[in-house]
């Protein structure tokens, strides 16, 4: 008997984790992160917009189309569409860029949420599908985000939609449902990468950290007086595989959470400081915001009493 009152107390909880109503102020978030970050991505792009997406650019159509899955949409793709309407590749290349900013624009304010969050993550897509040589971890991430813009209740909080009462600000399972989703995510892509590195040997002595540091593709300051205190990069590197294998139990810990908070935005600003990396540290910072920002300013709070709570 008290072994079947054990399971069915741990079932209302497990049920109560992702059925008991919360804020929707955290999606609120989220929406805002991602959206202003696709600005921001675009504002660093748009020197180089046409030498990264014009046909003629660092990789010519032809080639990064060769590259591409056939299901993939290219911005050739758009420019063929768009010629019937007697616009050219190059007119086709700059509007797309404005097109993708008024998308991100409307998803930042929450104005018609939805409809914004598909186009953005439409154009994203293309993107990513038109550069794929140049594809990497912040791209997959913002796509990531994008996607689940589109599926959850990202308006409820912080949106014009709120605020004219298209939608409800109110909680419901849905937001409770949508935050545990992208905590869980965030736990088991740091785990991923954590324990990956834990597995080579490389980094336990800190050969990886040290090649990124002084490579010249990253280096970003002369740190080969690191080779005279191997222990610096070794301990880095300990620090790093901890940080991330734990981060999905220390998240859930709250008083480790607002510590462990502080270890992992430290370790994305060692990243931007030392190898360049800025927009990467920047949307990873911004993940781990969304995902327990929420949680860390009720812990600060209770713990302290210096942030307001909304």
């Amino acid at each position: 008997m008290h072994s079947m009152t054990v399971l069915r107390i741990l079932k209302q909880k497990f049920i109560a984790f992702f059925n008991v109503p919360i804020s929707p102020l955290p999606l609120g978030i989220f929406r805002i992160c991602m959206s202003g970050f696709a600005l921001l991505q675009a504002f660093v792009w748009y020197p180089d917009w046409t030498a990264f997406f014009g046909k003629d650019g660092w990789i010519q159509w032809e080639i990064s189309s060769a590259l591409n899955t056939a299901w993939h949409i290219h911005l050739q793709d758009v420019a063929v569409s768009l010629g019937l309407l007697h616009i050219n590749e190059t007119q086709t290349v700059s509007l797309f860029y404005w097109f993708y900013v008024v998308c991100a624009l409307g998803l930042l304010i929450g104005w018609h949420t939805r409809v914004w969050a598909i186009l953005t993550w439409l154009c994203h897509y293309i993107l990513m599908s038109s550069i794929t040589t140049f594809v990497y971890g912040v791209d997959i991430f913002l796509q990531i985000g994008l996607f689940y813009l589109m599926v959850m209740p990202v308006a409820s909080a912080c949106s014009l939609d709120a605020l004219q009462k298209r939608v409800s600000s109110q909680p419901t399972w849905a937001t409770t449902l949508s935050l545990r989703v992208l905590q869980i995510h965030m736990c088991l892509i740091y785990f991923s990468s954590g324990f990956e590195k834990m597995l080579a040997p490389d980094w336990w002595t800190g050969n990886v950290l040290w090649k990124a540091l002084v490579q010249p593709d990253f280096r970003q300051y002369d740190l080969t007086w690191l080779a005279s205190h191997p222990w610096l990069p070794v301990s880095l590197s300990v620090f790093t595989m901890v940080v991330e294998t734990f981060y999905g139990v220390a998240m859930w810990i709250p008083k480790l959470r607002v510590a462990w908070f502080i270890g992992i935005v430290a370790l994305h600003i060692g990243i931007g400081l030392f190898l360049g990396l800025w927009l990467f540290a920047t949307i990873m910072i911004l993940l781990s915001v969304s995902a327990f920002g929420y949680s860390i300013a009720a812990d600060v709070r209770k713990y302290h009493g210096t942030i307001p709570l909304l």
